[in-house]
């Protein structure tokens, strides 16, 4: 069962958006790491870079192959958007996270396009507020 503050988290997502928040988080997505440990691949090196194993870590900050995305995603989490705690446990990362999925491609025949709906934020703020906008 999730904790109170991750289902607080997750709880104005789509539920894709949550399926993929979830599976992150347990490292059962479709990475090769993952992929190989249960079978359906031969190798868990990374398709894109071939220079470590596909691991969430690898794919949301090390992978060289996206450099450029996680400078320009997760900019505006200053330092702490360069650890998989804030990324994963963060209202503020929920945007820079999805966008940067989204615009890698990565995941996107699995997850088709992930991007955000625009009033994400401000239900969850209503939401804090005692829900009484």
């Amino acid at each position: 069962m999730p904790s109170k503050r991750f289902a607080e988290l997750t709880a104005k997502l789509p539920r894709r958006h949550a399926g993929l928040f979830i599976q992150f988080r347990t490292n059962h997505i479709p990475l090769q790491a993952y992929l190989t440990r249960i079978g359906k691949a031969e190798a868990a090196t990374c398709p894109t870079c071939g220079a470590a194993s596909e691991t969430v870590a690898h794919f949301l900050l090390i992978c060289p192959t996206y450099t450029l995305h996680h400078a320009v995603h997760y900019r505006p989490l200053g330092f702490s958007g360069r650890n998989l705690k804030t990324l994963l446990n963060s209202k503020e990362a929920i945007h820079p996270l999805f966008n940067y999925v989204n615009t890698t491609g990565r995941l996107c025949t699995t997850f088709r396009s992930l991007n955000i709906p625009d009033n994400y934020e401000n239900a969850s703020n209503d939401d804090s507020n005692g829900g009484d906008s």
